[in-house]
Parts: structure tokens; C-alpha cells; sequence
């Protein structure tokens, strides 16, 4: 049975909800956990690499760069998939969820993985599982949402508001505007959670981005969402 236009874009919006949700507890986990580093949000990462150069702390320097390598080894991993498959999505999400699976089960492994000397593979490990995931959203190619970087969404959903608001078209807020406010809504609110969890329930906190991405890649395995792009 073929999907209405109304109800795939829908699975859509949740299955990029559900990937904005990890994304954003996975940047909690490591920015609280691993050394104020983030996996996912390369933007403030690259910063972050910046200062740490600048002030001479080189070890926070090898934390953002073991970021940023995990990062793009993971993009790279998601490309390949999407180059020699018609159905790269399946494969780049199961990659995903097996890193994340891979880094949770060393979490409750390791007696104190804060102060543990495998830091770095942790962070490796995290961030290649997000480069995966910013490789999906990139061929989801939903303007201004990759769901692991909001700076695009901010500037598509008030440039755009603006724009109608002057132009005097309606409505104001379009379909693929709510798209975007949707993902954002839900990568502040994975943040949130993702402090309160660190905070209170420390080992339960990687389960959190990798039970959004099984749910993902469960719709995806069932046709549920539709993430490939099609082919001529």
C-alpha cells in the first residue's frame, strides 16, 4: 500500500526527530562525561580545538582531534554505503547502532570511564557513529536538517519566516518549517534529558541515543521510513 504524501513525510519528520534526539544526548554525554568534547556538533568542536590550541592545553586538543577523525571516518563509512548500495541507509544506520552499542557496553564495562585511559576510544567510537548519521542526513537531503548540527536549521526557519512575513505569503510556517522546528525542539529537549540522565543515572545514559536509532533503524528494516534516495 502506497504511502499519502502527508503520512511518509510524517515518518520522515519522526525518523529525523528520533536522529536529532540522539544526536543531541550523544553531544550531552561527551561535552559532561569525555573532557567537554563533542561527537556530534563538529562546528563547536572545531572551536573547541581552536581555544585548546591557542591556550596550549594540548590535551584537549587530542580530545577534539580524536573527535573530528572519528567524525569524518564515520561520514566516509556512511558515503561508502550509500555508494555501493541502493539501500545505504539500512547499512549506514546499523553501522550506527552498532558503535553506539559498542560504546554503551564499554560504558557499563569500564569501572570509571570518565578517568578511564580508553577516553579516546570512547570518543572515537561516539563520534563515528555520528559522522554515520550526519552521512544519512545528508542524503535524507531535507534542507536545513542533518540532524547533527542546527546552525543551518536556525538560519532556514527565521530567514524563511521573514521572508513570507514580508512577501505576505501564507501560512507563515510551511510544511518543511515545521520539519525543521520539529528536529530542533526535540535536539534541545535530548539535551536536556541527556544532562538530567548524565547527572542522575550515569551508567543508563549512552542507552538513550541508541535506543532512538534501533527505533530508526527497526522503521527502516520494516519500510516504515523511507531515507534513500531514489535512483534513475
Amino acid at each position: 500500500m502506497s504511502l499519502t504524501h502527508e503520512a511518509a513525510g510524517g515518518r520522515v519528520t519522526l525518523g529525523l526527530a528520533l536522529l536529532s534526539f540522539a544526536a543531541g544526548s550523544t553531544d550531552a554525554i561527551a561535552f559532561l562525561a569525555l573532557e567537554n568534547v563533542f561527537t556530534s556538533a563538529m562546528s563547536g568542536n572545531t572551536v573547541l580545538l581552536g581555544v585548546a590550541i591557542g591556550r596550549g592545553d594540548f590535551d584537549a586538543a587530542l580530545h577534539s582531534f580524536a573527535a573530528l577523525f572519528g567524525f569524518m571516518t564515520g561520514v566516509s563509512l556512511a558515503s561508502l554505503a550509500f555508494a555501493k548500495s541502493g539501500r545505504g541507509s539500512g547499512w549506514a544506520l546499523g553501522l550506527e547502532a552498532s558503535f553506539l552499542a559498542v560504546f554503551a557496553a564499554l560504558w557499563l564495562w569500564v569501572d570509571d570511564p570518565v578517568r578511564s585511559p580508553g577516553v579516546y576510544g570512547f570518543i572515537v567510537i561516539s563520534a563515528v557513529a555520528m559522522g554515520l548519521q550526519g552521512g544519512i542526513g545528508r542524503k535524507i537531503g531535507v534542507p536545513g536538517i542533518m540532524t547533527v548540527i542546527f546552525t543551518s536549521t536556525y538560519t532556514a526557519i527565521v530567514s524563511d519566516l521573514i521572508e513570507r512575513t514580508l512577501t505576505g505569503r501564507r501560512p507563515l510556517l510551511t510544511t518543511l518549517a515545521a520539519q525543521q522546528l520539529t528536529t530542533l525542539v526535540v535536539y534541545l529537549a535530548s539535551a536536556v534529558v541527556g544532562g538530567v540522565v548524565a547527572t542522575h543515572w550515569f551508567r543508563a545514559a549512552p542507552l538513550m541515543p541508541l535506543a532512538a536509532v534501533m527505533v530508526v533503524l527497526g522503521g527502516r528494516l520494516l519500510h516504515l521510513f523511507r531515507f534513500d534516495p531514489q535512483r534513475p
